[in-house]
């Protein structure tokens, strides 16, 4: 049985952190997969009510970059309309 402080429960505790901090990244990263897919699909959208083909290699490659940044596209979008 191991004594506090022994290296067996130091061990324990570090991994159980290391795994919170893995389960805390991968929810992150599964919220910003989802504001991507988001993001992407209102820049279709957009194209779409304005007449464009979303089909069209540059509307997938303008949205689909729009969305891996959306953080810096809602500031710009938010600074082009002022």
């Amino acid at each position: 049985m191991p004594t506090p402080g022994s290296s067996r429960t130091s061990e324990s505790s570090k991994r159980g952190r290391a795994r919170m901090g893995r389960r805390v990244w991968l929810a992150a990263l599964c919220l910003y997969a989802l504001a991507v897919a988001a993001d992407v699909a209102v820049h279709l959208r957009n194209d779409t009510l304005a007449g464009q083909d979303w089909w069209a290699p540059d509307n997938l490659t303008v949205a689909f970059s729009a969305g891996l940044f959306w953080p810096v596209d809602l500031v710009a979008r938010t600074l082009l309309t002022l």
